[in-house]
């Protein structure tokens, strides 16, 4: 079910997950009653303290964890798995080390859940390659790659899928400082192609700022939405600018 930009595609409805307590450990709660709203097509940035539950959230949308209470929906429908309309990208790239470069895009394409979904694996992975700007890698392996590189053959193998959402775990929090700015630029590119919905955990506030449509403020565990922030700003952002700085201030200042 491909669904127009902005109208609701995942709903959070009063969600919580606590954890149980093993060994004699008492329980953890990490989510209470979160409430949030996504449209398709958007940008959607999530911040908060370390152990909020960012990533919880991701994989609760993922279909990896089941919520204690409430509901987590995808078009309407309760979530109650994993499924390739929901793709993760996570911090490190979870590469094939013995595939090749194409082989990496392809093999998603090759299992039996996505067979027979009308894509021709060859011309998929080409244009995937050509997205993110590997199509000159096709029969490199990933150690011939750098850390920016991989990160995009990640995501590829991601889009070769077509997904309706991408899910991106800090995917750029292990890059160095100028490599993170490139690909910042390189994702919100595949973005504006593909108009994908995309959820992105940061740490970094400004990041968050610089890429996303709204930002999601969470709260220190047990975690709820503590604020959304509709950034208007006009593409492309830059640090610098004042404005942005503004912006990343106050949610700064509201996180202390």
């Amino acid at each position: 079910m491909v669904l127009g930009l902005g109208q609701e595609l995942v709903r959070f409805d009063r969600v919580a997950l606590t954890f149980p307590g093993i060994s004699g450990r008492r329980a953890v709660e990490v989510l209470r009653r979160l409430d949030l709203s996504i449209g398709a097509g958007e940008f959607i940035a999530i911040i908060g303290p370390s152990g909020c539950g960012k990533s919880t959230l991701l994989s609760l949308l993922a279909g990896y964890l089941t919520p204690s209470s409430g509901r987590v929906l995808f078009a309407g429908k309760p979530v109650s798995g994993p499924g390739r309309e929901r793709m993760m990208v996570f911090q490190q790239p979870a590469l094939f080390p013995w595939l090749t470069t194409a082989e990496n895009v392809a093999y998603g394409l090759k299992l039996k859940a996505n067979r027979g979904n009308g894509r021709n694996v060859k011309e998929t992975v080409a244009a995937m390659l050509q997205l993110v700007q590997l199509d000159g890698f096709a029969r490199h392996y990933p150690s011939d790659l750098s850390g920016g590189m991989r990160q995009r053959l990640e995501i590829a193998r991601a889009l070769a899928v077509d997904p309706q959402v991408l899910l991106m775990d800090e995917p750029l929090a292990a890059l160095d400082a100028l490599t993170r700015r490139r690909m910042q630029r390189e994702v919100l590119q595949i973005w504006e192609k593909t108009r994908k919905t995309i959820l992105f955990v940061t740490h970094d506030i400004d990041e968050a700022v610089i890429m996303a449509d709204r930002i999601v403020v969470m709260a220190q565990r047990p975690t709820f939405v503590l604020e959304i922030e509709e950034v208007t700003l006009p593409r492309p952002r830059l640090r610098e600018d004042p404005e942005v700085s503004k912006i990343a201030q106050r949610l700064s200042a509201l996180l202390e």
